[in-house]
């Protein structure tokens, strides 16, 4: 025997557990969960004394750190809370803690954690992290994890990403000269070559393209030759 807790604790945080005492009221000569001899016996696909422990932690007001909880800790957590239907009130504080580690699960994990127990918050975190990631990477357990219509929407919103991002690479913002800029035509071509050999090189990278807000703030490093401190800062304020 584990616990010998009040029926109160358990009936005010579970639908499962209510309704298991609310049955056990029309079977007068029932003993079980009231006396020692006949405890509660529970049973489920990853339902450890562990977990149990840590469902116990939270309903006495002491639940862990989202940093102490193990990826595995969090996962069964959240499949306590699905098969004993648990109240709002954790499953909120469950996915707020996968959300502070959210960059601890593969992105195609957190969907399948999203769609498989109906958590949006989850599931567009995962898409959001999934769309940043080349399709090369995708491989067919990620694929699995996510579901196929995920996969299709992945694949679409990707290509869109890219062609955009190509466009970006390729045709430069038309710079707008500032007041103070006495070269309109050197500073127009070098902010054009700049741009090319920046971005383009950076965000084209067929090994390693970057991402578009890395590609940025490394392009606000380069050297412009002669376009102005004044243009480069309204440019620098657009793009």
């Amino acid at each position: 025997m584990l616990y010998k807790l009040s029926h109160d604790i358990l009936v005010n945080e579970s639908k499962l557990f209510a309704d298991v005492f609310l049955l056990g009221q029309y079977v007068p000569d029932s003993q079980e969960g009231k006396v020692d001899g006949q405890p509660i016996i529970l049973s489920g696909k990853n339902l450890t004394a562990q977990t149990f422990d840590l469902f116990i932690k939270f309903k006495f007001m002491c639940p862990h750190p989202s940093a102490k909880y193990s990826l595995d800790d969090l996962k069964n957590l959240l499949e306590f809370i699905c098969h004993f239907q648990c109240s709002t009130h954790m499953l909120n504080f469950i996915t707020s803690c996968v959300i502070k580690r959210v960059y601890f699960f593969h992105p195609s994990e957190l969907i399948y954690l999203g769609i498989k127990y109906k958590i949006q918050a989850i599931f567009k975190r995962g898409f959001t992290r999934l769309c940043k990631v080349l399709l090369t990477k995708i491989k067919k357990p990620h694929c699995v994890w996510m579901g196929m219509d995920t996969y299709v929407a992945y694949v679409y919103v990707r290509s869109h990403l890219d062609e955009y991002i190509h466009t970006v690479a390729a045709e430069f913002p038309p710079i707008v000269h500032s007041s103070s800029c006495q070269d309109h035509k050197g500073c127009a071509e070098d902010w054009a070559a700049v741009w090319w050999n920046g971005m383009g090189q950076l965000l084209l990278d067929g090994r390693n393209p970057w991402h578009l807000d890395e590609a940025i703030d490394h392009f606000k490093g380069l050297q412009f030759g002669q376009v102005s401190v004044d243009c480069k800062r309204h440019m620098f304020s657009h793009i």
